[in-house]
């Protein structure tokens, strides 16, 4: 066990112990380390800022810590915009807050705050938004006052919370000089990887309700098949412009779309996929797309940080490489693959345009997809 585990533990032990003392012998022993190197971690957690306090005879305990105090009504208008906010979660009450939209319109709504979140671009507070009642993000730069009311916070559905979090990166301002990264490498990372997870979910949902009888069955196998071999080439070629390596396509590609990375252009890129689909069934498919998605998320969560400081070129679908753009941005982005998954699924759920051809019922599935624009 390292030091950082062992502290770690060592911290667990002390709660779980509160408010009775832990004997340091029977610590060490249980963590398998002496004595000696018990009460030298403890003394450093304790020089650290946690209240641990040695008692003669009995070990050492962890001081119980005063609740902080209730923010008042008055006092939430005096201090930081984000300690409000913090508060209000904590507590689970209504803000009121003066909110000025990315057009410069300024707004002033209930909002039960529900948490904050960082992303790449900001941190953002998640809550329901009860002037336009539902889920809603709302970026903490461009909250300029924050009120803590009396008012209690609704318990909200998660899942309805969470579609709060399903939307594109923000895209940089069209004058920025260059490409713009994300704030730092592990934010980057834990945005992305929030995304994979939560695209992931969708993916299990769409499928389950596909088995279970909902409607829809056969138009969301054309679509996932159409995903599974996109995605492949997407996340390999995003990959390969990040690392300099040839691309690696996830999952289990079709003997017969080998041609599929040739400079082909979209439609004959498409009747390859159709025809490489057309004997899987809806469950091989929907693995084949996860399994491409899973090793995304093993990728993204182990990959060097300077990846995520860097900015690689575009491997668009069709053409020559785009400008530079974040690795988050390009994985997560609009116009990446994340972005491409959810923009069909949107279309499944909601009202499908009418079919072209009419004598095609899953045509509509594919037709004016991003990636040919």
């Amino acid at each position: 066990m390292d030091r950082v585990d062992r502290l770690l533990a060592l911290v667990a032990e002390l709660r779980a112990a509160a408010p009775r003392a832990v004997d340091p012998r029977a610590c060490a022993e249980r963590l398998g380390v002496s004595e000696r190197t018990v009460r030298r971690d403890l003394e450093l957690l304790t020089h650290g800022g946690l209240p641990v306090e040695a008692e003669r005879g009995r070990g050492y305990l962890l001081r119980e810590q005063d609740a902080p105090p209730v923010l008042g009504e008055v006092a939430s208008l005096m201090g930081p915009v984000r300690d409000t906010l913090a508060a209000a979660v904590r507590s689970r009450r209504v803000v009121r807050l003066a909110y000025t939209d990315q057009a410069g319109t300024r707004s002033y709504r209930d909002v039960e705050a529900h948490g904050l979140v960082i992303a790449p671009y900001g941190e953002y507070l998640v809550g329901w938004c009860r002037m336009r009642d539902g889920p809603r993000m709302f970026r903490l730069d461009r909250i300029g006052a924050a009120f803590l009311s009396g008012r209690g916070a609704q318990v909200r559905d998660l899942d309805a919370l969470l579609a709060a979090l399903r939307v594109p990166l923000p895209r940089p301002p069209a004058d920025a000089a260059g490409p713009r990264g994300p704030a730092d490498a592990t934010r980057a990372r834990a945005w992305t990887l929030d995304r994979l997870e939560s695209v992931r979910s969708r993916l299990r949902d769409a499928v389950a309700g596909a088995r279970g009888g909902e409607p829809g069955a056969a138009a969301l196998r054309a679509v996932l098949g159409h995903l599974a071999e996109w995605t492949r080439w997407q996340v390999a070629a995003i990959r390969a412009a990040a690392t300099g390596a040839g691309p690696a396509p996830d999952g289990r590609p079709p003997p017969n779309t080998a041609a599929f990375g040739s400079d082909l252009p979209y439609d004959a890129r498409e009747r390859l996929i159709q025809d490489a689909m057309a004997l899987r069934g809806l469950g091989d498919i929907a693995r084949d797309l996860q399994e491409v998605l899973d090793a995304a998320a093993h990728w993204a969560a182990d990959c060097d940080d300077a990846l995520w400081e860097a900015g690689p070129p575009d491997p668009r679908p069709c053409g020559p490489p785009g400008p530079p753009r974040p690795l988050a941005d390009l994985i997560a982005g609009w116009r990446g693959p994340l972005a491409h998954i959810e923009w069909h699924l949107d279309r499944l759920t909601g009202d499908p345009p009418e079919p072209s051809p009419p004598d095609d019922e899953d045509a509509f599935v594919v037709d004016r997809c991003p990636l040919q624009t």
